[in-house]
């Protein structure tokens, strides 16, 4: 076949700006058939389908009809492939495919680039092509570079370090790679947005490369994304799920833990708890504004809110609760067991096995479960020994949601962090020396009162707030004498779990 994509005249609106002079971005299906019928061109609006008498929404098969099993998440014509791909384009411009590198010919004004892929990869491509500068790194045996606009550069060596970092952590924990280079292209900011195709991540120039990350007490989030998008290597280029119920956790809440670990790995917990906390309140602030149905985590149905914050959310605390070795070992062998296979396609069932914490399972995947904890009255006493005994009184509660928001109450007895801290974790200024006490106490339905002691004098601060970042009870006590009492002024909801 043949096809040409391009525009004539002047639209309106929505010009294309996949093929530009200089920076052309365009992925397969864009300009390649996919055989039998997609859903991607039904009408999507509820208010439409309501109109001619269809079912309000377009949902996957549920995650237990193990017809679903039969097709994948990315397309139904097709699974692993061995990709030949010839590239031209003009003679000064780099062309970039997935792929190893065959040959690299200019001819006149055009240059002809031929890509063969060195292991098998999805149906699922990008083409690129721009006036790149180049920059090159390695990692073990695989070459790695980020083709860049010479305008920006200053993010360059942060991307081939993310890169480097991130290769180790999820070889270490998950895997090989299966590819012998990965690169990073940027693209104009007609978009805004990184997408991991096979070795090649395009990344709009406006997310990554103009960003100027000068301040070390927020999230670095050029780094967070290049970790997650190296990250999908694994999850999306060697595990692809059914289009299933549940697809999306596999691929993204997946992806977001693993990056989780190469930002802790490189800032530390303190940056996580900060990125943390921004989740929590995406996922929060989000619930109400979807028309559909709220799913949990394990059957959610693309609804980015849920696979992003909360699955980060979810799998962070999974590992506090099980320990990291529990879940990576889960991981590898979700992998070993699907990864670069055909059907039938892996599902979140085969993540969810064995009896060990099967009530925390349920919680955190299986219901919409949310906590309402405050701290009611904190009281700091200094002790003759020159130590400080903190009271602290809480009220905790349980409930579980059903998809349109309804709460029903449940019995609450499980283990929270408590944390004493000199500074609000997520906060400027907030390192690891700002910690005074961190412990894990069982937290029952109702009022609960705990006593902490602590060498330091509890600082200065303009209030007392209750953080539940990670499940997390913490105390940032306020005081100007050596007694002192609050009363509660922040009140936050939990919905991770």
């Amino acid at each position: 076949f043949i096809t040409t994509l391009e525009e004539r005249g002047f639209p309106n609106s929505s010009p294309l700006t996949g093929v530009v002079d200089n920076g052309t971005f365009v992925n397969n299906a864009e300009i390649s058939p996919e055989l039998g019928f997609s859903r991607d061109g039904l009408l999507t609006d509820r208010a439409k389908r309501r109109k001619y008498g269809l079912s309000p929404e377009l949902r996957p098969p549920t995650r237990d009809d193990e017809r679903g099993r039969a097709k994948n998440m990315l397309r139904h014509d097709s699974d692993w492939v061995d990709a030949d791909l010839t590239v031209s384009t003009d003679a000064d411009q780099t062309a970039i495919a997935p792929g190893l590198t065959v040959s690299d010919v200019v001819q006149g004004d055009r240059r002809t680039v031929h890509f063969l892929s060195d292991a098998p990869i999805n149906h699922f491509f990008s083409i690129q092509s721009a006036r790149y500068q180049v920059q090159r790194a390695k990692y073990r045996d695989v070459d790695l570079a980020v083709y860049y606009d010479a305008s920006y550069p200053q993010n360059v060596p942060r991307m081939l370090r993310a890169m480097q970092t991130s290769l180790e952590a999820f070889e270490e924990k998950l895997g090989p790679y299966q590819f012998h280079q990965a690169r990073i292209l940027s693209f104009p900011a007609y978009a805004d947005f990184a997408q991991s195709f096979a070795n090649t991540v395009p990344y709009s120039e406006n997310l990554g490369f103009i960003v100027h990350h000068t301040d070390p007490g927020k999230v670095d989030f050029v780094t967070y994304v290049t970790a997650h998008e190296i990250a999908h290597q694994w999850w999306g280029h060697q595990l692809v799920p059914s289009e299933q119920q549940g697809a999306t956790m596999l691929v993204e809440s997946f992806a977001q833990y693993s990056a989780l670990l190469v930002m802790e790995r490189m800032y530390g917990k303190e940056q996580v708890r900060r990125f943390t906390k921004y989740e929590l309140d995406e996922y929060l602030k989000s619930r109400g504004s979807d028309a559909r149905e709220e799913q949990p985590l394990g059957r959610v149905e693309n609804q980015s809110y849920v696979h992003y914050p909360k699955g980060t959310l979810v799998m962070y605390w999974l590992r506090e609760l099980v320990g990291e070795d529990v879940v990576n070992r889960s991981l590898r062998q979700l992998l070993a067991e699907h990864g670069l296979r055909p059907a039938p396609y892996a599902n979140t069932n085969d993540f969810f096995r064995g009896p060990a914490h099967e009530a925390a399972i349920d919680d955190l995947f299986e219901r919409i479960t949310l906590y309402d904890v405050k701290a009611k009255r904190a009281l700091a006493t200094r002790l003759p020994s020159g130590h400080w005994q903190l009271t602290l009184d809480v009220e905790a509660r349980k409930l579980y949601a059903d998809g349109h928001g309804k709460e029903t109450e449940a019995p609450l007895d499980e283990p929270f962090d408590f944390g004493v801290f000199t500074t609000e974790p997520g906060k400027e200024g907030f390192v690891a020396a700002s910690v005074l006490l961190a412990e894990r106490h069982p937290l029952t339905s109702g009022a609960s009162r705990f006593v902490f002691e602590t060498e330091s004098e509890p600082r200065l601060s303009n209030s007392l707030t209750v953080t539940t970042e990670r499940k997390i009870l913490g105390v940032n006590y306020a005081t100007d004498a050596e007694t002192y009492e609050r009363t509660t002024i922040e009140r936050r909801r939990l919905g991770y779990f």
